[in-house]
C-alpha cells in the first residue's frame, strides 16, 4: 500500500505574525547564537548532530507560506546542511515566496553558529536548540569518553510542548475585561534616536567583551543592584555621553525583552516574549551614575511583576483577536503592521537583551569556552549571556560610529573590571 504524506501546518503565533510583514533589507530580524568551543570544529560530525538534533525538533523543519489572511508554517522535508561560515553574519534566511528552512547552522574555526529568523522562535527556543547541538556534537566527537557514562541534558520538551502557541494560552478576555483601565499607566516614550553614517553594503559592527560574570555582579552589589539593572544604567550613560543639550530634550529609552515563560509556564519552543520600555530623561533627572541605578532598580520593581506583564500581553494579544480583522486579507494587514512598526520606531534608543545564565552538563566544560549572542538591528542592541564564569556581552548595529561602545566598556573597566574585547567588521 501506499502512503500519503500528511503535511503540518500552523499558526504564527502573536509574536511573530509581525516579522515577515516588516523584515527587510533594513531589518532582517534574525539573531545569532554561538558557542566556541576549546577544539576546531569537525564539520563533519556538526553534520552528524544537526540530523540527530532535527529530530528532537521537527518545528525547525518548517517553511512559512503566505495565506490569504495570514502566514502560516508548513512543515517539509528540507535538510538543513552544515556550511562553513560564508556571508555575514545575521544576513536575510527568509526569502518571500520561495520555500527555505529559516534558520541556518555554520562553523568557523572552534565556534558554532546558529542564526535563526525570529519569526520561527525567540532566544529561549534558540538557545534550547543551540544547547542540544553543541550536547550532540560533543557526545559524538568524543564517545569513548562518554561510552560509558553519558552525560544528561536538561530538556525534555515534547513535540507538541515545543509547538504550543503560549500567547494563546494564556490570553483571556476576561481578565482583558476586567483590567480594562490599567493600559493607560504603561510608559510611552518619543525617545532620542541615534543618528549618524551607516555601514556601507550591510556590514555590521560588532563589539564583543568578555568578562568575569563574578566581577560584573560583584560590583552590581556594591550599588544594591541585580546584573540586569546595572548593566542597564550603564548603558543609558554610554548613550547620555554622546549626546548635545538640546538632544537630552528627549529621554533615552531602552526597549528590554521579556522571557514570558518566567511568569507563564511554558516549554513552547516558539516565540513568547514581552517586553518593557524604560526612558530617563537626562535633562529633567541626575546624571549620577547611583542615581540611574536607583531609578532602574525602582523601575524594574515596579514594571516586571506578573500583573503589568499580563497588561502588556493581553494589549498586545488583543488586536489579533478583534473578529473584524481576522477577515482582512493579509495583503491590507500587512500595511497596517508596517505602519505601526515605522510609528513604534521612535518609542526607543536602543535594546538591551539579557540571554541569561546558559548551563550545560558538567561532563562537557572542558570542550566549551563561552556562549555568545547578537542580532541584526536598525538601532544599537546590547546582547549579554554568561556560561561559567565567561560574561559576553555584545552590541551589535550598521553604524560607523562605535563611540556609545567605546564608553560602554570604558565605563566598565574604569570600575576594575577586567575585559577581553573582540571588535569586528564583518566582510567578505
Amino acid at each position: 500500500m501506499f502512503k500519503t504524506k500528511v503535511t503540518q501546518w500552523s499558526r504564527l503565533d502573536n509574536a511573530a505574525k509581525i516579522f515577515p510583514a516588516t523584515s527587510g533589507k533594513k531589518d532582517v530580524r534574525v539573531f545569532r547564537f554561538a558557542c566556541e568551543l576549546t577544539e576546531f570544529v569537525d564539520p563533519e560530525v556538526l553534520q552528524q548532530a544537526l540530523d540527530r538534533t532535527m529530530e528532537l525538533f521537527p518545528l525547525f523543519r518548517s517553511v512559512l507560506r503566505k495565506g490569504l489572511f495570514w502566514y502560516y508554517f508548513e512543515s517539509s522535508d528540507l535538510k538543513p546542511i552544515v556550511r562553513e561560515e560564508y556571508r555575514l553574519p545575521c544576513s536575510s534566511l527568509y526569502i518571500r515566496d520561495q520555500k527555505n528552512l529559516l534558520f541556518e547552522v555554520t562553523y568557523y574555526q572552534k565556534r558554532i553558529n546558529f542564526e535563526v529568523f525570529h519569526a520561527l522562535t525567540d532566544g529561549t527556543g534558540a538557545l534550547h536548540f543551540l544547547r542540544i547541538l553543541v550536547y550532540s556534537y560533543l557526545t559524538i566527537k568524543h564517545k569513548d569518553i562518554f561510552k560509558d557514562h553519558m552525560p544528561v541534558i536538561d530538556y525534555d520538551a515534547s513535540h507538541e510542548a515545543q509547538r504550543d502557541d503560549s500567547f494563546q494560552r494564556y490570553y483571556s478576555d476576561e481578565w482583558k475585561k476586567k483590567n480594562k483601565g490599567l493600559k493607560k499607566d504603561i510608559p510611552k516614550y518619543r525617545a532620542f534616536q541615534l543618528k549618524g553614517q551607516k555601514t556601507e553594503y550591510g556590514h555590521m559592527q560588532i563589539t564583543e567583551g568578555v568578562m568575569s560574570a563574578k566581577a560584573v555582579l560583584a560590583k552590581a552589589k556594591e550599588y544594591n543592584a541585580t546584573m540586569t539593572v546595572f548593566l542597564t544604567a550603564v548603558l543609558l550613560c554610554s548613550i547620555e555621553k554622546e549626546m548635545t543639550v538640546r538632544q537630552k530634550k528627549k529621554p533615552v529609552s531602552l526597549m528590554i525583552p521579556v522571557n514570558l515563560r518566567n511568569y507563564y509556564p511554558s516549554d513552547s519552543a516558539r516565540n513568547f516574549f514581552g517586553w518593557i520600555d524604560i526612558g530617563y530623561h537626562f535633562l529633567e533627572q541626575s546624571d549620577r551614575f547611583e542615581d540611574v541605578v536607583a531609578f532602574v532598580k525602582q523601575f524594574f520593581q515596579k514594571e516586571l511583576t506578573k500583573e503589568r506583564i499580563a497588561i502588556r500581553m493581553h494589549e498586545l494579544i488583543s488586536l489579533e483577536c478583534n473578529p473584524l480583522l481576522r477577515i482582512v486579507p493579509l495583503e491590507i494587514k500587512t500595511v497596517f503592521l508596517q505602519i505601526g512598526t515605522a510609528l513604534s520606531f521612535s518609542s526607543d534608543t536602543a535594546i538591551f537583551s539579557n540571554v541569561g545564565k546558559i548551563t550545560m552538563p558538567e561532563e562537557l566544560s572542558p570542550y566549551i569556552r563561552l556562549f555568545d549572542v547578537f542580532t541584526s538591528t536598525p538601532k544599537k542592541e546590547l546582547s549579554i549571556c554568561s556560561y561559567k564564569d565567561n560574561l559576553v556581552l555584545t552590541i551589535s548595529s550598521h553604524f560607523e560610529s562605535t563611540d556609545i561602545e567605546k564608553n560602554f566598556f570604558r565605563t566598565l573597566s574604569s570600575m576594575g573590571i577586567k575585559i577581553e574585547i573582540a571588535a569586528k567588521r564583518y566582510e567578505y
